[in-house]
């Protein structure tokens, strides 16, 4: 049993490695895993409200430069508090008849706040979590092309479960949530599968992610960043362990499908410790 447990909770480790939402199992009392990424997006199309992929007006072209600082920590020995807010620089160029249109923006964008409690870790781990979006120091403008936030709390529920694949040494993980957005933003439902197999220092990973609007798809919208809108992600992505307690990743995250939403794909490189 004691096997079998430290082969999950090392997967488990692996499987949260530079993922924007993590795998189900908890962090020790007092271990801590703390990641900062840099990621560009950079996108000249969008999915409309019919789930059509054309052309951003005027051959529009955004760009999203981002920091992102993402933390675990170990409050007790199944409970978990998740961290993570990114500071971003967004620029949006268009060319029209009367010239070249650009617009920017930088500063911190939303704080995402939970906890997440695992209540189960044999033969499957699973856990709850719920937390908090809060807006930071951005302001909201209505008609922005370059929004860094809806400037509205948020509130969201999630289950998730998580199982090594030992003696292979893979796992695979998931989540499924609900998201109360306040204002005129509808809310939202969310999933999340990933699988990982590691080799030596290597893990390689793949994850298929999906956001669904419980509103009308194409109803709120600023520059397909925000609003009512069905996202779907597959990010592949490479984690090396160079050390005991630092971790090094690459990582895409691609927009293949949705509506009232930018496509395109996001870049990131990220450093990890873990303690």
């Amino acid at each position: 049993m004691k096997i079998l447990t430290l082969a999950l909770t090392t997967a488990g480790c692996l499987a949260i490695a530079g993922a924007a939402w993590a795998g189900a199992w908890s962090q020790p009392e007092g271990s801590y895993y703390a990641k900062l990424a840099v990621s560009r997006f950079a996108a000249t199309a969008d999915f409309d409200s019919d789930s059509n992929k054309l052309d951003k007006l005027g051959n529009g072209r955004l760009t999203d430069l981002s920091v992102t600082t993402y933390l675990e920590y170990g409050l007790r020995e199944r409970l978990t508090l998740v961290a993570s807010f990114p500071f971003k620089r967004l620029e949006d160029e268009r060319t029209f008849t009367t010239g070249i249109g650009n617009k920017r923006d930088t500063n911190f964008g939303d704080l995402d706040l939970r906890l997440r409690y695992q209540w189960w870790d044999t033969p499957i781990v699973a856990a709850v979590a719920g937390g908090v979006r809060l807006p930071l120091t951005y302001e909201v403008g209505e008609q922005s092309n370059v929004p860094l936030g809806t400037g509205r709390w948020a509130q969201e529920i999630r289950l998730l479960a998580g199982r090594s694949l030992y003696p292979f040494p893979g796992y695979l993980t998931g989540d499924l949530g609900w998201r109360h957005r306040s204002g005129r933003f509808s809310d939202e439902l969310f999933y999340s599968l990933e699988a990982g197999a590691s080799r030596k220092r290597v893990l390689l990973k793949a994850t298929v992610a999906a956001i669904h609007t419980l509103g009308t798809c194409g109803a709120l919208t600023q520059a397909g960043l925000i609003g009512d809108q069905d996202v779907l992600k597959v990010s592949p992505g490479l984690i090396y362990r160079a050390t005991e307690r630092l971790e090094l990743s690459l990582e895409a995250f691609h927009i293949a499908a949705g509506c009232n939403t930018t496509a395109g794909t996001t870049w990131s490189l990220g450093a990890a410790l873990t303690r």
